[in-house]
């Protein structure tokens, strides 16, 4: 028996009462496909709400724009129909405008949960960085290591908001993303956020912070 439809909200309603509703933590993998295209943009989304969600992309699809989302996290996958409601330099503001009820299920779940803190762990790994928009690239290492970021050893750290290419290979494996420098900056060296990490990249990822947490 198909499932009821749930509409959440409207795709344009008033961004006063959007802004009510508290947006949380939320690092996930999502699929955002634009409606009538073929254009595909796999990114992180990184905040969420019962209306709708952030996603990190250096390709956002533009403001008004219909299109399809699908999220993962924990086995568990949420699909949605929405738009995307504003553009800002790190990503888009998707909202949703239909959602069936058992996809609303997952929704509820995940906000009813405590946001979920990054664990960082410690990791010397082999790091290749190369600034966007240029050839410039270091080889450093790694500091420490979690799903959102990691921090690299540096006498020479970018600016804060430079958006990179980052490189890590481990135990025989390359993790591959784009980031920005956060504001962790020192004498040390700088802390990243990773902004697009492709699925299998994703998938890398974890395996390494499974390994580090089973130690």
């Amino acid at each position: 028996m198909p499932h009821p439809t749930t509409v959440i909200t409207p795709v344009f309603g008033p961004q006063h009462d959007r802004r009510r509703v508290p947006r949380l933590p939320f690092s996930a993998t999502s699929v955002v496909t634009e409606d009538g295209s073929a254009q595909i943009v796999v990114a992180q989304a990184t905040e969420l709400s019962r209306f709708g969600c952030f996603v990190q992309t250096i390709k956002p699809y533009p403001k008004g724009s219909r299109v399809h989302l699908e999220l993962s996290d924990g086995g568990d996958v949420f699909v949605a129909s929405g738009a995307v409601a504003y553009v800002t330099p790190d990503g888009m503001g998707i909202v949703f405008s239909m959602v069936e009820s058992h996809d609303y299920e997952i929704l509820t779940k995940w906000l009813a949960r405590t946001p979920r803190r990054s664990i960082r762990y410690t990791l010397d790994a082999k790091a290749e960085v190369t600034t966007l928009g240029s050839q410039k690239e270091q080889v450093l290492v790694t500091r420490d290591l979690s799903a959102s970021g990691c921090f690299l050893k540096t006498s020479a750290p970018l600016p804060s908001g430079s958006r990179i290419r980052v490189r890590i290979s481990h135990a025989g494996q390359e993790f591959n993303a784009i980031a920005r420098v956060s504001a962790n900056i020192s004498a040390e060296g700088m802390g990243i956020e990773f902004v697009e990490v492709e699925s299998n990249d994703r998938a890398v990822l974890e395996k390494w912070l499974s390994q580090e947490a089973a130690k």
